[in-house]
């Protein structure tokens, strides 16, 4: 049985990163690789990681979904992070897996990519998601107002977030560095 705390019944059930990347639509293919390509380690620390290749119990699952803009930007900086430590990950595409998403939400909502860490046994150590939490701050303050369904108001502040999210993102690959900070601190901590 799969819950926040364990999805044993998952591990070695999805796919490889590689394999998502080749099923993913053409459009969204390119949206990638343009965020993948401006990745760099002459910009993180990856020596920090290099502890973490000495265990043989740790395990990365994503939750991603190939038109989602936030996997467009964060799944290469996650999946080099995830290969500098020398963690396996399998992925999981969102609609083919709702058990499994349904499980990590993010403020009540399916959002992605989302990133677990387990051990062999499929205890789940920790999960981030889908954006760094400075980016994802603009969305947290909008999701923590009181909008209610019917308020004309609501999607105007919807709106409002997300060009928020955008703004934070900023035009260039600055923000990987919030995701190489944010996934290296978790594991740091294991």
């Amino acid at each position: 049985m799969i819950s926040p705390e364990n999805m044993y019944d998952k591990i070695g059930t999805g796919i490889k990163p590689e394999t998502f990347m080749d099923k993913m639509e053409e459009r969204y293919r390119t949206q990638l690789d343009e965020w993948y390509h401006l990745f760099s380690w002459s910009e993180h620390d990856a020596g920090a990681l290099e502890p973490l290749q000495e265990r043989s119990n740790l395990r990365c699952e994503i939750l991603a979904g190939d038109w989602c803009p936030d996997v467009h930007r964060n799944l290469g900086p996650a999946l080099e992070v995830m290969k500098q430590a020398g963690i396996p990950v399998e992925m999981f595409i969102m609609e083919e897996h709702h058990d499994l998403m349904e499980h990590f939400l993010t403020m009540g909502g399916r959002s992605v990519p989302k990133i677990i860490l387990t051990n062999d046994d499929g205890d789940v150590l920790f999960s981030w998601g889908p954006r760094p939490a400075y980016i994802q701050e603009p969305m947290a303050a909008y999701k923590r107002s009181s909008f209610t369904p019917d308020d004309p108001q609501a999607e105007e502040a919807r709106k409002a977030a997300y060009e928020g999210v955008k703004a934070r993102y900023g035009s260039g690959s600055n923000y990987q560095k919030l995701v190489v900070y944010e996934l290296t601190n978790q594991l740091l901590q294991l």
